[in-house]
């Protein structure tokens, strides 16, 4: 039988076998290394002891609540001229107008008439307690064709104008109260209508 001899070389996988584990031990120790410690210098601070009021002597007081309470939301303030109504606004029924009171009432008629022409008349009436101006409008017909003259009986006189057909008297002294005027023209007519178109005192037609 053949025996091994002291110095028989050793084999070489036995070799590279150890030098495999001394590169994983060397790469083991570099992993270890760079591993991050927790050394405690992240651990976030203790917490703060919890607030509480310091006691008195007063007697028992209210809890505190430590929530914070909300804001209170401005008010509107008005002065006393800005104070506003809520009312309804609706539109209430307008009431029926009366018309105004007629201070100076007229009358018209016919005093004379001729062939050619007539002389007419508007009996003023102030049936006021106090003096009054007037005014009287007449409108004569086409027939009508001009005024010869008018006049205020036993007052002042009034002004006159013309704009075609429409004669225009106003006066001058106001109508004595509860007194009465006669105004009278003469006019010239074709033969036709005498009656005037339209016949007021201050804008109301005569009787």
């Amino acid at each position: 039988m053949h025996q091994k001899s002291g110095n028989e070389p050793i084999p070489p996988w036995f070799l590279m076998t150890l030098g495999v584990i001394a590169l994983i031990g060397l790469a083991a120790i570099s992993i270890v290394r760079l591993i991050p410690h927790d050394d405690g210098s992240d651990a976030l601070p203790p917490p703060a002891p919890a607030f509480t009021l310091p006691a008195t002597t007063a007697g028992p007081q209210a809890p505190v609540s430590l929530v914070p309470s909300p804001s209170p939301s401005p008010s509107l303030s008005l002065s006393p001229t800005e104070t506003r109504s809520f009312e309804s606004t609706a539109a209430t029924p307008s009431r029926t107008t009366r018309p105004p009171a007629r201070n100076v009432t007229g009358q018209y008629r016919v005093l004379e008439s001729y062939g050619d022409s007539f002389i007419g008349e508007v009996l003023l009436t102030n049936t006021t307690g106090a003096p009054q101006s007037w005014r009287v409008t007449v409108v004569v017909p086409a027939s009508v064709t001009g005024l010869r003259t008018s006049w205020l009986e036993s007052l002042p006189q009034p002004r006159h104008s013309v704009s075609g057909r429409t004669h225009t008297w106003t006066s001058t002294v106001d109508l004595a109260a509860r007194s009465t005027g006669q105004l009278r023209f003469h006019f010239e007519h074709d033969g036709g209508a005498v009656s005037p178109s339209s016949c007021t005192v201050d804008g109301a037609s005569c009787r």
